[in-house]
């Protein structure tokens, strides 16, 4: 029996694009896809783009809430029993290699992929830490929990956006939610997400604007491409207006090309898998996700970002591990690692389990452990890296970084790197303020040995 998910779909896609100009002509639908396109284009000339060398995209899956490392990834068991807590350590397909049994599917699995034990950074606030790892900085000032379009520095994916080598899908696409801090910055509109705001675990999954409306016959679309054509005719007379209307007439197209094309809707349609493959994966939020993912990444996506919450343990973390957090993680990952390699297609994905922060060596009274970004782990696999290895090291307590200390700056740089991206790149600001995008961060060395 499969298990359906529960997972919010609450976030709303945000594209920030006055719409009233298109809306003056008709859409055939809210046109986001078309808001999308449409700027992208519009920046693309000053966008100085280099294109990838090797066409790798990226799947990056958050786990929001904050993963506890010493519980899944960098065990003590010789710690103190407050410390190490109710999970052992199993070993792994790589010698030498241990991880919790609290995911013991996962341990076939880590010769696919390299563990960093030792990334930190200092913030234990949720919003500022999503904007941390999202981005490779700290950010400034102000509430990071409250706004989701918060963004002081374009997100990872937004980079990729406006300097990776373009396909045929939004480069850049979020599910099932819009994540805290995914937005582009100064970067603008055109370079967010194109947020899918649905779970494809649940029964009623569509994705907007890849279809037409039910109320757009063949015939009032054939009217209203009729209608924007004279009107393109006409305009283009005058050399000002007529660029307007030729740039909306090209996006419309656009829009209408895509919502009409065959590789599109078969890339978000997830019910054309089998029912095995989806029950390979699980049918929860994240198995789901990461299974729409490989579709939109093997149709032409560039980077795909994953929202997996509800991980914040401050009270019965065991139990939550155990019961509610780890059965679908475990599930999922190496379903999909295994599906991707079986492809042929992770060999040009890169694959980034991050999350915001760690948590706290000690337990708490409530059996919880709280935010603790001085030390943590996360997981990176795919695009040819250098895999079946642990990168860094904690203290005897997974409190501090030990050995070989890792920033999100680097985790940015060396995405970049891998995506063939300069890591080096400077922006500016539409005030002409110079931005670094990995702000001195250095691609992590181990990974390309």
């Amino acid at each position: 029996m499969r298990q359906q998910s529960t997972a919010s779909t609450r976030s709303r896609f945000c594209d920030g694009i006055d719409r009233r100009q298109v809306l003056k002509l008709g859409s055939l639908a809210g046109l986001g896809m078309a808001d999308v396109l449409r700027m992208q284009n519009a920046f693309a000339e000053g966008s100085n783009r280099k294109p990838a060398g090797d066409d790798i995209n990226c799947i990056f899956l958050f786990i929001v809430g904050g993963m506890p490392h010493q519980d899944m990834w960098d065990l003590k068991p010789e710690a103190p029993a407050e410390i190490r807590g109710d999970f052992k350590p199993i070993s792994t397909a790589v010698p030498g290699i241990q991880i919790s049994d609290v995911i013991p599917s996962i341990a076939p699995v880590v010769d696919k992929m390299s563990i960093l034990r030792s990334v930190t950074h200092p913030d234990s606030d949720h919003g500022r830490g999503f904007h941390i790892m999202m981005t490779g900085q700290r950010p400034g000032a102000g509430d990071f929990n409250a706004v989701k379009d918060n963004n002081h520095h374009p997100s990872i994916g937004s980079m990729v956006a406006r300097l990776g080598k373009p396909g045929p899908l939004p480069p850049y696409i979020c599910v099932p939610n819009f994540l805290n801090s995914a937005g582009p910055s100064f970067l603008g509109a055109s370079y967010g997400p194109f947020t899918i705001a649905a779970d494809p675990a649940a029964p009623e999954f569509a994705v907007r604007d890849i279809t037409l409306p039910a109320s757009v016959t063949s015939e009032r679309n054939r009217r209203r491409q009729a209608a924007l054509q004279a009107i393109n005719q006409f305009e283009r007379k005058v050399e000002t207006v007529g660029k307007q209307v030729r740039d909306l007439d090209t996006f419309y197209q656009k829009a209408y090309q895509l919502m009409t094309s065959e590789q599109a809707k078969q890339a978000f349609e997830i019910t054309r898998e089998s029912a095995k493959t989806r029950d390979d994966y699980g049918m929860t939020s994240i198995g789901q996700c990461l299974l729409l993912s490989r579709r939109l990444v093997e149709a032409g996506c560039r980077f795909v970002s994953i929202e997996n919450g509800h991980w914040d343990t401050h009270r019965k973390n065991t139990y939550s591990l155990r019961e509610l957090l780890c059965p679908s993680f475990d599930q999922a990952i190496p379903a999909f690692l295994n599906d991707m390699e079986q492809r042929g297609l992770l060999e040009k994905t890169l694959v980034v389990v991050t999350t915001e922060f760690g948590r706290t060596p000690r337990i708490n009274q409530l059996a919880g452990r709280d935010h603790w970004p001085n030390a943590f782990s996360i997981c990176m696999a795919g695009a040819g890296l250098k895999v079946g290895q642990v990168i860094g090291s904690t203290d005897k307590q997974a409190a501090e970084v030990a050995d070989r200390p890792i920033t999100p700056s680097d985790v940015m740089a060396t995405i970049l790197k891998v995506l063939g991206i300069d890591h080096e790149t400077v922006m500016h600001t539409p005030l002409g303020r110079p931005v670094p995008l990995a702000d001195g961060g250095k691609p992590i060395a181990e990974l390309f040995g």
